[in-house]
């Protein structure tokens, strides 16, 4: 029987290009807005590429609902949080020195193939953000708990933002293992989408491609699982997490299910995005979706950004549901 898991699908860390040299880790202070009542929630939300937290926040905070409300107003407990990326040279586009969470090889170009040092720009910045953003979720999950502190972001924000969701662990106290309250997805996508999605057939099916051929069914044969029998003990979610913490430098824990399964999540994007395509989006539901996540889907007449009042009303529906 053939491997139905070929070396290139196993649940291992991509090989860098060559040993990373990390820069010199100078992240701005985050712009903070505090509650107006009482501190009952925290959402830390990450801005796009070449913006900052406090620009992005502004933003995000004025816009009202179809009813005139801001988020704020409508979640007067709530603790906004909006880090600011480091600059980093932008390799594709002549060494610009913007904002941004990780270098990127633009999305139009990545399905054509990417190099191994290209790879590595990505993992570079992913893993070295992640390291600056736990703290900061570290610091609010022990205030508050892990399910009254959401996370999210827009564009690159949102793929940085997946990232952490799936790979996060708070390992202190009464809270360990404890999952975040809600994830906010604005016109994003998912970094390594093609292995995270390969980590997540069942044993016995050698290609989801395959006409005819059902990615989430189970093999009739044994002879599947006796192949990486630590793999296959471990669930689809739990595999993932390992390769995301894997690529990130942090330890694995090898768990049935790791916290973020608990965590809903609602993504939002314009029909008409001409930077992220909506298949893309599509792709961040449909994945997350078969790990097990619950997860809301929207769809607007909007091209690159969140659409106003249709998405924020969304959006405040849908932490209100997490809020219950």
């Amino acid at each position: 029987m053939a491997d139905p898991y070929p070396p290139t699908q196993t649940a291992s860390p991509v090989p860098p290009a060559q040993k990373r040299k990390k820069e010199p880790r100078v992240y701005p202070e985050a712009f903070i807005v505090s509650p107006t009542s009482t501190h009952t929630q925290t959402m830390l939300i990450l801005h796009g590429r070449g913006s900052d937290g406090k620009k992005f926040g502004l933003e995000f905070l004025a816009s009202k609902t179809a009813a005139g409300k801001s988020i704020q107003e409508l979640f007067p407990g709530m603790k906004f949080v909006f880090p600011t990326a480091k600059k980093r040279r932008a390799r594709w586009y002549k060494r610009a020195f913007i904002n941004q969470w990780f270098d990127n090889v633009p999305i139009d170009e990545q399905s054509k193939g990417m190099s191994m040092e290209e790879v590595d720009w990505q993992l570079e910045g992913l893993a070295e953000t992640a390291e600056f953003l736990k703290p900061l979720l570290d610091v609010e999950v022990m205030t508050l708990s892990s399910k009254n502190v959401f996370i999210g972001g827009l564009s690159q924000g949102c793929a940085m933002g997946l990232h952490l969701l799936l790979s996060y662990q708070f390992d202190k106290g009464e809270e360990s293992g404890g999952y975040l309250g809600g994830f906010v997805g604005m016109s994003g996508w998912l970094p390594f989408f093609d292995e995270i999605q390969d980590l997540i057939i069942k044993p016995g099916n050698k290609n989801r491609n395959d006409e005819g051929n059902d990615p989430f069914a189970t093999s009739d044969s044994d002879e599947a699982f006796d192949i990486e029998p630590e793999r296959s003990r471990l669930s689809a979610a739990s595999q993932v997490c390992d390769f995301i913490r894997q690529n990130m430098e942090w330890s694995v824990s090898h768990t049935r299910e790791p916290p973020f399964i608990k965590t809903p999540v609602f993504l939002g994007h314009g029909k008409s995005d001409e930077k992220v395509m909506i298949s893309l989006g599509l792709d961040v539901a449909m994945v997350l979706r078969e790990m097990g996540l619950k997860v809301r889907w929207e769809e607007y007449d909007e091209g690159h950004w969140y659409k106003v009042p249709e998405e924020i009303d969304d959006i405040v529906e849908f932490l209100k549901t997490c809020t219950l």
